[in-house]
């Protein structure tokens, strides 16, 4: 009973992926599962999303761990590689890193003259396909336009030699604001990607083949159709999360028609019949403004429920919304009874509390708490049971 649970629905994930489809069906479809699927468990996860054409995670070890679990799909490494070795670890396994940096495109040079060649003719003429990734805006990651007409004017032999077995098949950028429908960002983002996008294609090799374009994300994916290109890149709107949660009135997943994917539950292992005046928890931070029962739920920072929660963050109890009162504790929460007292609701140790998920969508606790349903999703620690069904 004091063990906390965070329920995976698996259907739902895959509702949520046929959204996206149905959002852009012209697209294929990179299902970005990085950071353990924002949470999830990916190796689940991944099996759940079958239907994706291609997976997307952060880092060579996340696709490392996927290839050795068996799935076979493409992967991108969204960050790239950094290493020679790591570019080789990439060709055994097949991967397709993206190149953000000049740095790294000059080491998949070096790879290429060293090894890729040899190991090509090796494995049966085997292609390596990398990516470019464009900074049109984001200001993370990507090649800036100067760096991009450095490339194209002193790495073009590079790009122009059509028998190389190191294969350019993608290009993609990453809008700042898709969140914001309205930003004009978002166009000017768009519209240089496509002017990048236009220099890299007039190469003459590289019209022998096609170089597939990337830009929308979940919220574009939603928003911004002129943006759809040819692959999508889906990632929170996977798991059922809203890509405008911040915008006012607040958008939750339902909203867009997606179906929560975690719900996250814990126990109820204490009533207290509190008088007024009584104080609650850590720093006697809340005082009980009359007579009054309080909840006690075995779930807290520990197990990641977010420590900055501050009273009045719903939780759901007995199909009722009732407020956390007191400070978050590692491992309890203290929670305002009356809501379901006030129905006439009996209550008893061991009743059910839902953090976020079924019937309480993870947005109201996001915003709640000051934080994004990414960070509350991602920090789920080890000793929560995950229960996939």
């Amino acid at each position: 009973m004091g063990s906390v649970t965070a329920s995976i629905n698996l259907h739902a994930l895959q509702h949520n992926l046929l959204r996206v489809k149905q959002s852009a069906p012209n697209g294929k479809v990179i299902s970005v599962i990085k950071a353990n699927a924002y949470g999830h468990g990916v190796l689940p996860v991944a099996n759940a999303l079958s239907d994706s054409d291609c997976f997307a995670v952060a880092r060579l070890d996340e696709a490392c761990y996927l290839r050795e679990q068996g799935i076979k799909k493409k992967i991108i490494l969204l960050e790239g590689v950094y290493s020679i070795e790591e570019y080789r670890q990439c060709f055994e396994l097949q991967l397709i890193p993206a190149v953000q940096s000049i740095e790294q495109f000059h080491c998949l040079q070096e790879f290429y003259e060293q090894d890729l060649l040899l190991l090509s003719q090796k494995n049966n003429d085997l292609i390596f396909e990398y990516w470019l990734k464009l900074d049109t805006g984001m200001h993370r990651l990507g090649l800036s336009e100067d760096e991009l007409t450095y490339l194209l004017a002193h790495e073009i032999d590079f790009f122009s030699d059509a028998k190389s077995p190191c294969l350019l098949s993608g290009i993609m950028s990453h809008f700042s604001c898709a969140d914001e429908v309205d930003n004009p960002i978002n166009n000017a983002q768009r519209i240089q990607f496509n002017q990048q996008c236009h220099q890299l294609t007039a190469i003459p090799a590289i019209k022998h083949h096609p170089v597939t374009k990337s830009m929308a994300n979940s919220a574009a994916i939603l928003s911004i159709p002129e943006a759809h290109f040819d692959w999508l890149r889906p990632g929170i709107m996977l798991y059922g999360v809203s890509p405008f949660e911040s915008k006012k009135p607040m958008r939750t997943g339902l909203d867009e028609q997606l179906m929560p994917v975690m719900t996250l539950s814990a126990h109820l292992i204490a009533i207290k019949k509190l008088k007024k005046g009584d104080c609650i928890g850590y720093g006697a931070s809340w005082c009980c403004p009359r007579d009054m029962t309080i909840g006690v739920i075995a779930i807290g920072y520990g197990d990641g429920y977010p420590r900055h929660a501050p009273s009045g963050t719903p939780v759901l109890i007995h199909d009722t919304e009732v407020p956390l009162v007191g400070r978050v504790s590692m491992d309890m929460i203290t929670i305002d009874l009356t809501p379901v007292i006030e129905k006439s609701i009996p209550l008893k140790i061991g009743d059910k509390a839902i953090l976020w998920g079924d019937g309480l969508p993870i947005e109201y606790v996001s915003q709640k708490s000051g934080t994004i349903a990414y960070e509350l999703l991602c920090q789920i620690t080890q000793r929560v049971s995950f229960k996939y069904e």
